[in-house]
């Protein structure tokens, strides 16, 4: 035991995190492994692609809810906000753009850089609820609809074994984080979107993401929260340009008709603003600020056109049971 302990003391002192050592000198969002949601923010101060932000202890993107309504906007980076200063992000013009309808109220994200609708929904069971929101604005789909080398749901299974629930007990320790640690097997680079000819697997399956899309919906209903659909934009999409993730959009859509819920198309609102490729993405992907302040405005004139908030646009639908089929894929 005494050695063990002066190990661990070394490991402390004089080992870096094997984080830092990995990532050193990269451009990424780094992130800590979860539990029970596979990964989060590290909390903190985050500096990267140009902005700085603060990660809370939950590992998100640090704000607060005041007074009713209160906004939470769900989904991935695009969601999040990457690349974007506070000021820029969705959740901070969506507040403003109530605001000049005279709707006051606040707005917070609960996305996270990578995140699926199978992560949403266990962030929103740990933590979302808790924080009693009003209503949803749920943008969940490029990372569902991601090819890559792993399922969600299978690596959440195994998440929930035995021999990964003891690792989970252990990695407290640096000393057993440094004898464990083989880089290319516990530090995936998550993409933003992946050749469409990548083999590999959906991450969720399209039937298992309109079930989660309708499961978000209607766990809301069941607490009186109310739901908005918010489909995203890219350079691909704002082009006309098929691509695999266009039964995604399908299938938002359709949860969207079912429940008669407000639904902004991200491309719609940018080609009516005239707005070009250039200035509309940071990447191939993300929003720039001026892009989120589109898509609030939009969301806003929907909200309130649908009679929100006397109108808390909460579903009174039963479950959402259409057949998706996802011809890209079988």
């Amino acid at each position: 035991m005494v050695l063990v302990a002066v190990a661990e003391a070394g490991a402390r002192l004089w080992a870096p995190p094997v984080e830092e050592v990995l990532f050193e000198g990269r451009e990424g969002v780094l992130m800590r492994s979860h539990p029970t949601r596979m990964w989060a923010l590290r909390p903190g101060r985050v500096s990267g692609f140009g902005v700085r932000y603060d990660v809370d202890e939950q590992g998100l993107r640090a704000g607060a809810l005041g007074a009713s309504p209160r906004i939470l906007t769900l989904g991935d980076s695009s969601i999040f906000g990457h690349g974007v200063s506070e000021d820029g992000t969705l959740h901070s013009h969506l507040q403003a753009a109530l605001g000049a309808h005279g709707v006051t109220s606040t707005v917070r994200t609960v996305g996270v850089p990578g995140y699926s609708t199978e992560q949403t929904l266990l962030l929103m069971d740990e933590l979302g609820w808790s924080l009693e929101p009003d209503l949803l604005v749920i943008g969940n789909l490029w990372s569902d609809s991601n090819v890559d080398g792993f399922v969600d749901a299978v690596w959440l299974e195994q998440l929930g074994s035995l021999p990964q629930r003891v690792e989970n007990a252990l990695s407290v320790s640096r000393l057993w984080t440094l004898l464990r640690s083989k880089p290319e097997e516990h530090h995936l680079r998550i993409g933003w979107i992946r050749d469409p000819d990548l083999e590999g697997h959906r991450r969720v399956p399209l039937s298992s993401y309109g079930r989660n899309l309708d499961r978000l919906v209607r766990e809301g209903a069941s607490r009186g929260v109310g739901s908005v659909f918010l489909a995203p934009c890219n350079a691909g999409r704002l082009r006309g340009e098929a691509a695999q993730w266009d039964v995604y959009f399908d299938a938002m859509d359709r949860v969207a008709a079912h429940h008669r819920l407000p639904r902004v198309d991200g491309c719609s609102v940018l080609q009516a603003a005239g707005v070009a490729e250039a200035e509309a993405f940071s990447d191939s992907l993300h929003p720039t600020s001026l892009v989120n302040g589109l898509y609030a405005a939009a969301l806003a004139d929907a909200l309130v056109t649908a009679g929100w908030p006397a109108e808390r646009l909460v579903s009174e639908a039963g479950a959402f049971e259409g057949d998706l089929v996802d011809p890209w894929w079988e």
